[in-house]
């Protein structure tokens, strides 16, 4: 049994998913990330039942890493009148042993990155790669090294280097503009406590709070053990354009994409005074604006033993709390088909089973993801949708894929063991 040697590019969510699990595989792997440092800009995201089964296949507890459990959500207009309550932990059947939970980025990160050094992988950062050689699986640096391997993941981002080097990019539309743009915040929740206007707003129950106009969206929650308070703010491209970056979520912050206070409140000038109050007392300086991206479906995922992963090949708006979820899976199914005896021939099929696992959930989730965007006015028209999210297990279905596959094709290896 001979360890793969296998290099991902990109330190978001899946990246270093993906290093955990095929690093506790026994292969030999390099994650690479172009940022001096990994986890330093970031806001938080909900990481969904189905997710948080995945890290748990991981060995991740996203609990003790500082996540805050989804206990009672409330959303309502945006004058704040009362749309509805609900529990996100409380149907057993549904959560099936993962929970829902709201994670500060750069704190999951961490806990990813570091299981995957305690599992031997390398981490690389302010490395830059410019090109890849697919035919030949290796990769050219921006200091003009290359490295040849025996499997690339591409987990870098809507504004992949890599994609257009899979597919010829000319016969798509790639990044699209969904029309709306998002102000991310953050903010002590302390002072949200201390705040008159917004002393009410949350408490050891209530952890998520959303306000739903005819097309802007203020959804707020608790993160970070209960110390910081993060808020996602969804309006018309059209009110903040000019100041927004097209880049990787946190990864790409920077001046071109900070947003000023003033103009944040008078994008939300006619919401309910509790929600124009949390965003005047998020911090000025952690003001950031997005344009989000849609992108249409591509025709394959993977060439030779190069595959893309979460963002580079389906970036999700996230009206669906889905897109890090799908990185996530992405990385445990890989996981899954590529264990300790794989062998080096296997690969490119494996690959290939990987696209047809994933890419016919990926595009449900993406289109119901889409149908939420459409009407922020009906939040809760999506139940069915979110049972087949939070249902699913990614790691037990790959594995079944496996051994369906590996009865079909006698030369496919399965370990029965894994």
């Amino acid at each position: 049994m001979v360890a793969l040697n296998i290099a991902i590019v990109g330190a978001g969510i899946g990246g270093p998913a993906a290093a955990v699990g095929l690093a506790r595989n026994g292969h030999n792997v390099t994650l690479y990330e172009r940022t001096p440092s990994i986890g330093s800009v970031g806001f938080a995201f909900r990481v969904t039942p189905n997710s948080d089964r995945c890290l748990k296949f991981l060995g991740i507890d996203a609990l003790a890493g500082g996540a805050v459990a989804a206990d009672l959500c409330r959303m309502m207009t945006s004058k704040g009148e009362l749309l509805g309550e609900f529990r996100e932990n409380q149907d057993p059947e549904r959560i099936n042993g993962g929970l829902s939970v709201f994670a500060h980025r750069p704190a999951l990160q961490k806990q990813l990155i570091d299981e995957a050094k305690r599992w031997g992988a390398q981490i690389k950062t302010g490395v830059e790669v410019t090109s890849v050689d697919v035919p030949r699986c290796t990769i050219t640096f921006a200091d003009g090294s290359t490295s040849t391997v025996d499997l690339i993941i591409a987990a870098d981002g809507v504004n992949s280097c890599i994609r257009p080097m899979i597919i010829n990019s000319s016969l798509y539309s790639l990044k699209t503009s969904t029309g709306h743009n998002c102000l991310r915040a953050t903010m002590p929740l302390q002072a949200i406590l201390d705040d008159p206007i917004t002393s009410h707003a949350v408490n050891d129950e209530l952890r998520l709070l959303s306000w739903h106009g005819d097309d802007k969206i203020i959804i707020g929650y608790v993160v970070d053990n209960g110390r910081l308070f993060n808020i996602v703010c969804a309006h018309p491209e059209e009110l903040s354009n000019g100041e927004t970056s097209s880049g990787d979520d946190a990864e790409s912050t920077g001046s071109e994409n900070r947003i000023s206070l003033d103009k944040a409140r008078e994008i939300y000038k006619d919401f309910d005074k509790v929600a124009v109050r949390l965003i005047e007392l998020a911090d000025p300086g952690s003001f950031r604006v997005w344009k989000l991206m849609d992108m249409d479906d591509i025709s394959r995922w993977s060439a030779d033993r190069v595959v893309l992963l979460g963002d580079a090949c389906h970036p999700l708006v996230p009206f669906g709390f889905s897109g890090a979820s799908m990185a996530i899976e992405d990385a445990v199914t890989l996981t899954e088909l590529l264990p300790a005896d794989v062998n080096l021939e296997q690969v490119q099929g494996r690959l290939q089973l990987y696209e047809r696992i994933r890419k016919p959930r990926v595009a449900k989730v993406r289109d119901q993801s889409r149908l939420v965007a459409s009407n922020f006015k009906q939040p809760g028209g999506f139940k069915a949708f979110r049972e087949f999210l939070d249902n699913h297990d990614a790691a037990e279905y790959a594995k079944q894929e496996l051994k369906k596959q590996a009865h079909a094709s006698p030369e496919v290896v399965v370990d029965e063991a894994h």
